[in-house]
């Protein structure tokens, strides 16, 4: 029988959740509200929990860009890593990617996902410390 267990080491974090409807000059509000607080606390990493959000209408690329760009103009604030949990949606889910294509490019450390738990072990850093358990 083997064991597996992982060290992890949580790096610390801001976290950010919204609920309700949303749209583009909403989420260009939590930008901003993001890079205040990240102002302040330097080399943390960023959570965004989006699962109790709506849009008020489907984002176009051009919504996208637009968000991406705001959030370049913060770049210098947001160093960490900034995951963004959204609702099981498959529609949200395919724009999101495209606004993490657009971040990578501008050097963000930028991920999606759509359980709480994933976005903790990827902002933390672990480390495998399993053993072979004897027979």
């Amino acid at each position: 029988m083997n064991s597996n267990f992982k060290l992890y080491k949580v790096k610390d974090f801001i976290r950010k959740n919204e609920t309700g409807a949303i749209d583009l000059e909403k989420s260009k509000q939590i930008v901003r509200e993001l890079a205040t607080a990240a102002l302040f606390h330097q080399d943390h990493n960023i959570l965004i929990d989006m699962r109790d959000t709506s849009l008020i209408h489907d984002q176009t690329i051009g919504d996208l860009l637009e968000l991406a760009l705001e959030m370049a103009s913060y770049k210098s604030v947001f160093t960490g890593k900034i995951a963004n949990v959204l609702p099981d949606d498959t529609k949200r889910l395919a724009r999101a990617q495209q606004l993490k294509a657009a971040l990578e490019i501008q050097g963000f450390s930028y991920e999606v996902f759509t359980t709480f738990e994933n976005a903790i072990n990827w902002l933390s850093e672990t480390r495998d410390i399993s053993r072979a358990s004897p027979n």
